[in-house]
């Protein structure tokens, strides 16, 4: 979430004013110090995840202000600079349409992410045809915490545990976050994958010419599936890697 007004400003050109800042000012660590946020959220802004805050832009440009007072801001860079300085968006505000707290959509833009549920429900027994991806609800996750597990903040999801199969780890109704962006096998990892039309989550691992997707729960072993990475016929693919669950107790 941002607190700026897509209709009054453009995404491309507030993140090639953070590039530019971040050659202006020196680097990631640099202009971390100066928009005071870490390092981590720099990134973000740089990779147009997120977005700076109204206070985070203020510091940046009373900064850079400083530098094209002194001549050190590059020609070519003070339009872009200039066009910052104009007033933003409007207030931000609640389904309620009263107005929101300025600290806290400052705190939640520069804090956290926002992760869709989606209506897929990937089965951990005999496979769900519950494939849809229209999101349901959002979930919020610390920013910093979600980009120590994973590139980025976008392709993220979060699906709902159906069945048994995986149980001492993954129970009926869990919910699991899921990085769409990481199809990288690796060995004893936790996958959602599509084989034909249906859904599954499983623990990978592979033998000499074979992949195998396998449950946790010895019960529902009949339920685990192994897959020729040879054979065409098969159509299957590897929707991303569980990097977190949620567990009702």
């Amino acid at each position: 979430m941002s607190e700026y007004d897509s209709t009054n400003t453009d995404w491309d050109e507030l993140r090639e004013y953070v590039i530019d800042a971040l050659h202006s000012v020196g680097g990631v660590k640099r202009l971390a110090e100066i928009a005071g946020v870490s390092e981590r959220t720099v990134y973000a802004w740089k990779n147009g995840e997120r977005f700076p805050s109204r206070s985070n832009l203020a510091r940046l440009t009373e900064h850079l202000d400083r530098i094209s007072a002194t001549g050190g801001l590059q020609p070519h860079r003070r339009g872009l600079h200039e066009r910052m300085l104009r007033p933003y968006g409007e207030t931000p505000r609640t389904p309620a349409g009263q107005p929101e707290a300025p600290e806290e959509a400052r705190r939640m833009a520069e804090e956290f992410v926002l992760v869709d549920r989606a209506e897929a429900r990937p089965s951990a027994g005999g496979g769900s045809l519950q494939t849809g991806g229209r999101p349901q609800e959002q979930h919020a996750f610390r920013l910093d915490w979600v980009l120590g597990r994973a590139r980025s903040t976008t392709g993220l999801c979060l699906m709902e545990v159906m069945g048994r199969s995986m149980e001492r780890t993954l129970h009926d109704g869990d919910l699991v976050l899921v990085n769409q962006h990481d199809h990288a096998l690796a060995e004893d990892r936790i996958y959602v994958l599509r084989v034909q039309d249906e859904i599954y989550i499983k623990r990978f691992s592979r033998t000499p010419g074979r992949y195998h997707f396998r449950g946790d729960n010895p019960e529902f072993a009949y339920q685990d599936i192994e897959i020729d990475p040879r054979d065409e016929s098969l159509q299957w693919e590897v929707i991303g890697r569980v990097i977190w669950a949620g567990k009702e107790l």
